[in-house]
């Protein structure tokens, strides 16, 4: 019983485990990762958004 996670050795992948992206084109990894930059940026965004507005409330 070993351990299946991989190490990304081709620098695409945006964790340090291998997620397949090496078997992308260019143009296809370009658009994966601007999606998960733009997941990650509207959650971030999200998280943001849900403490003013819990200040917000609280302030009342």
């Amino acid at each position: 019983m070993g351990n299946d996670v991989k190490k990304c050795i081709c620098g695409r992948s945006p964790t340090a485990t291998c997620i397949g992206w090496h078997k992308l084109s260019h143009a296809e990894w370009q658009v994966k990762k601007l999606i998960l930059e733009a997941e990650t940026h509207a959650e971030k965004v999200a998280e943001e958004y849900s403490k003013l507005m819990e200040q917000k409330n609280w302030l009342r």
